[in-house]
């Protein structure tokens, strides 16, 4: 078995969404999510374990997640909303390491595997104007910074005006697995993946005992597709 090492640099478009499922007391509670076109960039690493038949890829990049709020299904979840326009975005942004392992056939290649995340920040922005049942209008214009958190927050539900925990915090690691396939022509590549995130990102709260993490699981979701250049750089093992 000989061991080539490729590296390249990657360019990625991504559709992120935050998948939510509510639980316990938090069973009523609806976040109507839709796709999010985002972006990554990074170096790549393809470790040629077997030539021509399988090996190992992976590399450190950014990735921008989140999702965007689905503003005709927020009216239809609180009837009380007339008409609603505008813009509302969450965006999570991560330093992400892939570890796939793949299997070529011919310039067509098939590849899985794990990945790990680390978030390095969040930010909120909504520009909505809304039109009650009752005749009133209510505008929401500004932004918000979301905080990655390391174990238990140390916050409670009031501090947040009564959003959602991951409104203001979200867990800082992530991890997940991707499945996708890929095309590749001399020292091009395009991949097409998958990803699910595994860990939900809703954080603990010390100062509110009746909520529970798991009554508001929320998971990062992202269809991908990347392209990368390889260097006319091979060393071997």
């Amino acid at each position: 078995m000989n061991a080539q090492i490729k590296m390249g640099v990657k360019l990625g478009i991504l559709a992120t969404d935050v998948n939510f499922k509510a639980a316990g007391s938090w069973e009523e509670f609806e976040v109507p999510t839709a796709r999010k076109i985002n972006y990554s960039a990074g170096i790549n690493f393809e470790f040629e374990l077997m030539k021509d038949l399988f090996g190992l890829r992976t590399g450190l990049e950014f990735a921008q997640k989140g999702y965007n709020v689905d503003l005709d299904r927020f009216k239809q979840v609180y009837n009380d909303i007339q008409q609603i326009e505008g813009d509302w975005t969450v965006a999570l942004q991560y330093l992400e390491m892939p570890v796939n392992m793949y299997y070529k056939l011919g310039n067509f290649n098939i590849n899985a595997g794990p990945y790990l995340a680390y978030a390095l920040g969040g930010l909120e922005e909504y520009d909505v104007n809304m039109l009650l049942s009752d005749g009133t209008s209510l505008v929401l214009d500004g932004s918000e910074d979301l905080t990655p958190v390391s174990g238990e927050v140390d916050a409670n539900l009031d501090d947040m005006g009564g959003e959602t925990p991951l409104m203001n915090y979200f867990n800082q690691l992530d991890f997940g697995i991707n499945l996708g396939m890929g095309f590749s022509l001399k020292n091009f590549q395009v991949n097409v993946q998958y990803q699910q995130g595994l860990t939900n990102i809703t954080p603990d709260m010390i100062n509110e005992p009746d909520f529970d993490p798991a009554d508001l699981i929320s998971k990062n979701n992202v269809i991908s597709m990347e392209l990368i250049y390889y260097f006319n750089f091979k060393k071997k093992l």
